[in-house]
């Protein structure tokens, strides 16, 4: 009769057992919206490629996300991709009525090909599988549209009421919806799992990513329970006090904090609170070496047994004291948890050896040094570039993601490397610095883009780090060249040289040939002031000897007067004595002494003697007359050497032995024969000519 109630009793208490084994989970949850994935907010499938890339079937195209950055592919025809999957290294794509494969090309951007059929093991759904368990009703008024399993876990997406998580038996274990703003949408399109801790969740607006066993929880928002002042576990239960008052809760999974009226209810005494603000860095270490970047903390926490929490910015990290010398036991940078520390007040209360609750701008968060620790001692995620691109002033230009070294042209006016961390590590935060430009870390960032603008030319190394809670930071460094422009190269250098050698060589010979035109110049012109020394000398010694004829041709012209007025004189002396004795003076005599006198006045030899020195004192003045008036006689010629002379007509008269008459005579006809006309005086012109 106890064997029925015997069979019951077991049947129950396996039951129950059966139902404890399965733990409640704890969730860590990211979301992805619009802003980042910038595309459409629509998204219908995902999947988790080999390379540790997640895709994302997108109404704008094909999304990929490497743990940092996010990159957005349309199709030719801009389709709506509707499925993705991968299989080997291509991602195939469904779109309505057709299909496409996208193969990453050597410059990591990723190709699209149209195909007409595919492999058959390529599946963008997986046959669903057998939910073992009535649904319950929550979850049928909720319309159910994907089911997937990990272990114990079922993970049930609806269509108006977000994403179920439940046991085995169909108890339901979390509720993940925009009413407790844990999603970013009620309507789920696709789950994918990454492995047996995280999976992927893609909404009718937005992307989620939860975690399962993340060492980072988050207890109660900061609008629901206000700013952490104080806090203690006591038998398994959180004790806090906020700037709103007293909460309590149970740190199992899917428990809330409520309220506490310590005036009705025993409330759990909390610990004092100690002044941390005396406390400083170099009177707890003294070797700041030891600390790396915490060496100028902003706060200092002792938590017992000799170990600290350094605060710095967004980070925390907790060092043991080592006679003075900090040892670093993990570290903790909440932008990886998309969380930010107050900026006030303590900021961190140790419950226990292990869990710590941190004050963030976002609420109560719980850490788990012990799992931060031991999630960190796994094989570490090497960082990948994905893309390298330059712009200059005709557009982009990618470069081959293997590239040992980066090469750049001296005009390029942006680079930008995308590094990526993968999604397969909790720590997707990375920083990096450029040798040659800067000595100092970046701070950390989210994405996975590095931009910087035109660097001058020569050679730099752009190193890069990822986050990591314990240990050196991981590195990868690649050379960046920028080439010189073309006047700056050796090539244009050597032309330099060899026309700077060109032009001094010219220059040289130019300068020397100038010297010795100069040389030349200054001889030739003392040689011509030499020569006209000489000339001057030649010519005054001209003129003087020319003085000389003339003054000799004036004493002989002079003379000549002189002698034929004496000799005229003698004649008309003859010919009165000749009137006064008649007969008595011999008329042979008579006769004789007037012929003598006579041929004295009329001698020839005279007159050429004076036409020789004439013509040599006046520049062949007789000569030039007969060139150009070739009718000029004789006697005008002496009529124009005397004129010449300045001789008075009187004088003129005397030497040509003629009447005074005669010589206005013959003035008047040479006038004529030289073609003068009358306001031209003869003698001007003759001493002129």
């Amino acid at each position: 009769m106890y064997r029925l109630p015997l069979l019951f009793l077991t049947f129950m208490l396996t039951f129950f057992v059966a139902h404890a084994s399965v733990a409640v989970p704890n969730l860590f949850v990211k979301n992805f919206t619009v802003d980042d994935y910038k595309a459409s907010c629509q998204n219908w499938g995902l999947s988790v490629a080999s390379d540790g890339v997640l895709y994302v079937a997108n109404n704008s195209g094909l999304l990929t996300f490497d743990g940092n950055t996010w990159k957005h592919y349309k199709t030719p025809d801009n389709a709506i991709i509707n499925g993705v999957t991968f299989l080997n290294d291509t991602i195939y794509t469904i779109s309505e009525n057709s299909f496409g494969g996208w193969t990453r090309d050597h410059l990591g951007v990723m190709r699209y090909h149209k195909l007409t059929k595919i492999p058959a093991e390529v599946k963008f759904k997986e046959p669903p599988a057998p939910i073992p368990f009535v649904l319950p009703d929550e979850i049928l008024h909720a319309q159910p549209s994907v089911f997937t399993t990990i272990g114990d876990l079922y993970f049930i997406g609806t269509t108006n009421n977000g994403l179920y998580i439940t046991s085995p038996e169909g108890t339901i274990l979390r509720h993940l919806s925009t009413h407790d703003q844990s999603l970013p949408d009620n309507i789920i399109r696709a789950i994918c799992i990454q492995d047996a801790e995280q999976i992927w969740i893609a909404f009718d607006n937005g992307i989620s990513q939860i975690s399962f066993s993340s060492p980072l929880i988050q207890l109660g928002k900061r609008s629901q329970i206000g700013k952490l002042k104080n806090a203690t576990l006591f038998n398994d239960t959180l004790y806090i006090q906020t700037n709103v008052g007293y909460f309590k809760r149970t740190l199992e999974a899917g428990d809330n904090f409520e309220p506490v009226d310590i005036k009705k209810e025993t409330f759990h005494n909390l610990p004092q609170n100690r002044a941390f603000d005396s406390l400083q860095v170099k009177n707890v270490f003294n070797d700041p070496e030891s600390l790396g970047e915490f060496a100028h903390a902003e706060e200092i926490y002792p938590i017992g047994d000799n170990l600290y929490w350094l605060c710095t910015k967004n980070e925390a990290a907790l060092f043991h004291n080592d006679g003075g010398k900090g040892t670093l036991k993990c570290r903790l940078l909440l932008s990886n948890y998309n969380m930010n520390l107050v900026n006030r007040d303590r900021k961190i209360y140790p419950l226990n050896d292990s869990l710590h609750l941190i004050s963030a701008m976002q609420g109560v968060l719980l850490v788990n040094i012990r799992e931060l620790i031991e999630g960190s001692l796994g094989s570490s995620t090497p960082l990948k570039i994905s893309e390298i691109k330059y712009i200059d002033k005709n557009g982009d230009h990618n470069l081959p993601v293997n590239s040992e070294k980066i090469t750049l042209p001296h005009n390029f006016q942006e680079l930008t490397v995308y590094v990526g961390s993968t999604i397969f590590t909790p720590n997707h935060q990375i920083s990096y610095m450029i040798e040659g430009v800067s000595s100092t870390w970046s701070p950390w960032q989210k994405g996975g883009e590095i931009s910087f603008l035109q660097l001058p030319e020569g050679k730099y190394q752009l190193k890069i780090r990822k986050y990591v809670v314990k240990g050196p930071y991981p590195e990868i460094a690649i050379p960046i060249t920028v080439r010189p422009p073309w006047y700056n190269t050796i090539w244009a250098w050597l032309i330099y040289i060899i026309a700077t050698a060109l032009i001094a060589k010219y220059t040289l010979s130019y300068h020397l040939k100038n010297l010795q035109r100069e040389e030349k110049s200054k001889l030739d012109a003392k040689r011509q002031a030499e020569e006209q020394k000489i000339q001057e000398m030649k010519s005054k010694m001209l003129e003087a000897q020319l003085q000389n004829k003339n003054n000799e041709l004036s004493l002989q012209t002079s003379a000549l007067v002189k002698r034929n007025q004496a000799v005229q004189k003698l004649l008309d002396e003859l010919e009165h004595q000749k009137e006064i004795l008649g007969d008595r003076y011999p008329n042979k005599l008579y006769a004789r002494m007037k012929s003598l006198m006579e041929d004295s006045l009329n001698d020839q030899a005279d007159w050429v003697l004076f036409e020789t020195h004439f013509n040599s004192a006046h520049r062949n003045f007789i000569d030039r007359l007969r060139q150009q008036y070739d009718d000029i006689t004789t006697g005008d010629l002496r009529i124009c050497c005397l004129l010449r002379m300045n001789l008075s007509t009187k004088e003129i008269a005397s030497l040509l032995n003629v009447s005074v008459r005669a010589i206005e005579l013959r003035r008047y006809r040479l006038r004529k024969r030289l073609s003068l006309d009358g306001d031209t005086n003869l003698i001007d012109f003759l001493m002129n000519y």
